[in-house]
Order: C-alpha cells, then structure tokens, then sequence
C-alpha cells in the first residue's frame, strides 16, 4: 500500500518518518519550500531510541497540481481549505 503524508512538520513528519522506517511506501506532500530543506537536509527523526535522519520520498502540492489524478485532488483541497482559512468571512 502506498501512503500520502500531507505535510512534513511535528505530527506529519513524525508519522510519516516511523512508516518509513517500518518499511511502508511513504511519500509527502509538501510546497516548494518545505521540498527544498528536506532535499538538503533530510527528515529528522528524534525519539528516546536516539536520532535517525531519513531522505523521504517527496512530491510538491504544484507538481500533483499538474500531474493530475487523486494527488491533483487532495493538493487541490488543501489549497482551498487554506484559502478559506485565510479569508474573511463574507458578511
């Protein structure tokens, strides 16, 4: 099965990182900010075990954009979600 982390911050990355690491088909959905630090500097991943930094698969909101198909869907939602979020409400 393959999995789609929206986000790589605290909670997105955190999960994401441990399905990775148990093996699991892991791939984040990220902006192009968020893409380029984790290309230079990994994911890191701390737990009482000690410190681990991961190279995760990794795809940009804009390129599922223009991909299409189920990726296009959910990046598409986000953005829209984020918008409304960042609108005020109409009166």
């Amino acid at each position: 099965m393959r999995i789609l982390i929206v986000g790589a911050d605290a909670t997105g990355g955190y999960f994401g990182a441990c399905l990775a690491q148990a093996g699991r088909d892991v791939t984040f959905l990220v902006r192009e900010r968020r893409f380029k630090q984790l290309q230079e500097n990994g994911l890191v991943l701390r737990t009482p075990q000690g410190v681990e930094k991961l190279q995760p698969q990794l795809t940009r909101i804009q390129q599922a954009l223009a991909e299409g198909g189920i990726l296009a869907a959910v990046a598409r939602r986000l953005l829209q979600q984020q918008l409304s979020c960042a609108m005020p409400p109409n009166r």
